[in-house]
């Protein structure tokens, strides 16, 4: 499945870059070396195509925010053999 439009225009690795309305929280990730230093990592999905996203809150990295997690090979293998 292809990426919709507006997660095609969500900018990646800035701060306080806005997501959109079909994003949808999955929770926290939690990871202990990154909550020792006040960072969290929330997942996400978009309603509207599927695309998996992580959103870093890191107020002393300006480089934080929004990233595209990669898709799991079997998920991507399932996609494929259904299209």
């Amino acid at each position: 499945m292809e990426t919709c439009e507006k997660c095609e225009a969500i900018v990646q690795n800035r701060r306080d870059a806005p997501g959109h309305e079909h994003l949808i929280s999955l929770g926290d990730v939690r990871s202990l070396e990154e909550g020792r230093h006040g960072v969290t990592r929330e997942a996400f999905t978009c309603a509207q195509c599927g695309a998996e996203w992580d959103y870093r809150h890191d107020k002393r990295d300006p480089s934080s925010g929004w990233s595209r997690c990669e898709a799991a090979p079997q998920a991507a293998e399932r996609a494929a053999n259904a299209a």
